[in-house]
Order: structure tokens, then sequence, then C-alpha cells
């Protein structure tokens, strides 16, 4: 049973539901349904609104100016508030077919970390040929991982200087140390792995800077002390693919959860939005300064 209250808040039904965030300047939750090429919004009385988009969106972020970045499968573009225009910005591994670009979150510096994901539908010999990279507020891109497959999990520990990043088959959390505009970036030690809860998707850190993640084909989100590197809590979902977290709602102590349509048969919740009420907050949400 749940130490927390979990609820279905919107019944979406989006393909692919992910890159969630709680946008302080409209004070809405924002999203992406990669596959079903969409952007979704929802405000705190549960109105909801969608948008077309001209092609599938690995993530959407928030600028300090109006409007949000979006990273569409080979290249960045920033997009107006209701995404009706797009000014490509940044061209990304446009010359390798099997990826595409996907989870991403803005950097206390100002610019965005993101991943990208090898689509190739052979999981047993897919090749780890995707990247990290951080994009800064001059467009200048720089590369900071390589030897990726599914580039996931990322997010920031802003009073600790730490990230966290997944690479979804492996299973480990991994922690970076990073200093002033990423002039460096070095991996720390550490054995962040969890059987039997699924696998790590997207994912938040709490003002207490323990690590809340999605456990796609796990159906739960576990909120991880990185210091002991334990499982402090463990919330049962209707959905067995969550695959984002972040926190929102007037004191950002309620959990967005957005999730895969994976199996409607079994599955019906897959694709919908969830909400947790939590006994924590996270952090405000960071603007992009691109």
């Amino acid at each position: 049973m749940n130490k927390f209250k979990v609820s279905t808040v919107l019944k979406c039904e989006n393909l692919l539901g992910e890159s969630c965030f709680w946008d302080p300047r409209y004070d809405c939750l924002v999203w992406t349904d990669i596959q079903g090429k969409k952007a979704w919004k929802l405000d705190d009385s549960n109105q909801s609104l969608e948008f077309n988009l001209p092609d599938r969106a690995g993530f959407i972020l928030p600028r300090k100016k109006e409007g949000f970045i979006i990273g569409f499968p080979n290249f960045i573009a920033i997009s107006d508030q209701s995404f009706s225009s797009f000014e490509k910005i940044c061209d990304v591994e446009s010359t390798i077919n099997e990826t595409r670009i996907n989870d991403a979150k803005v950097d206390p510096y100002g610019g965005i970390v993101f991943g990208t994901y090898n689509e190739d539908p052979d999981k047993i010999n897919k090749k780890p040929i995707a990247n990290l990279y951080r994009l800064a507020p001059d467009l200048s891109l720089t590369n900071l991982l390589s030897n990726i497959t599914v580039s996931n999990g990322i997010a920031f520990s802003q009073n600790e200087n730490i990230m966290y990043f997944a690479d979804t088959p492996t299973g480990r959390i991994q922690k970076f140390k990073y200093t002033q505009d990423f002039n460096k970036f070095n991996e720390l030690d550490s054995n962040i792995i969890f059987k039997d809860v699924g696998e790590p998707d997207g994912a938040t850190v709490d003002i207490n800077n323990n690590y809340w993640s999605a456990r796609v084909r796990g159906k739960c989100i576990i909120s991880i002390d990185t210091k002991r590197e334990k499982i402090l809590e463990k919330i049962n979902l209707p959905t067995n693919t969550p695959t984002c977290v972040t926190f929102g709602g007037n004191n950002l102590s309620s959990l967005y959860v957005t999730s895969l349509r994976a199996d409607p048969t079994n599955d019906n919740e897959g694709g919908n939005l969830h909400r947790i009420e939590t006994d924590t907050r996270g952090f405000e949400q960071l603007l992009a300064d691109i």
C-alpha cells in the first residue's frame, strides 16, 4: 500500500509521454508526447491544452524569454509560446540515422544538457552510439559523454554541483561533478543500481537532494538517498510504464508522472498523466538563457 496518494489527473493516452516540467512563467505543467508529435500543457485547475508539432520532440524546455527550446530528432529549435513557429539553432547527429534526441534538462548556468538515443529496434545487438551533450547559452555544443545507448535520468542537485544521468539499459544511475559552465565534468564513484524495480527513465531531484526516478516497466517511482545510495520510498503506480517525473503545483510538492502507452489491453493507464502528493518539494524549474 502506498504511503502517498496517487491519482490519474489526465487521461491523455500519450503514445510516449516524456520531458515534463512545471513552468513558473505560465504556472502550468508542460510535456511532450514524442511518438504522438504533440506538446501538452496542464494548469493547476486540471485544464489541458494540446499542440501539434511538425516532428517528434524528445524534449521541451523553458527559456528566460518567451517560448520553448525543443529537441526534434536531429536538431534543436526555439518555438513560440503556442508551438506555432520554429527556428532551428543547432544540428545534432544529423549524419547518424539510428539516433534521435531524447532526455534533457536546463543546467544551473543557463545552458541545456541533453542526450541521444539509439532507436535500432534490434535490442539485443543495439550499439552504444548515442552521446550526452551540453548546449551553452552562446550555442556552442560540447560532447560530455559517449558510448551511450539510451540517454535518460538527467537531473541536477544544484547546491552540490552534481548531475545525475542514466543509460537506461545498464540500469545504473551515474553521478558527475561539474564546475562553472561545465569547464570540468567528471564522474564520481557510485553504485546506484536497483533490481526488480524496472529500469531508470526520467528523473528529478527534491530540496533534500534525493533523486526521484521513474522506473519504466517497473510500475513504480522510487526516491533514492544519493549519499547512502539506498531506496527511501517505492511508490506503486497504476501503469507499468512511467517515463518521467517533475515536481509541480502551487508549492511544488505534487510529483507529476508521464507514461508510455505500450500495452493498452493489459495496461489501460499507460500513456496517462499521474500525480503523487508527496511530503517534500522540488526546486523551481530553471530557465535557459538560450
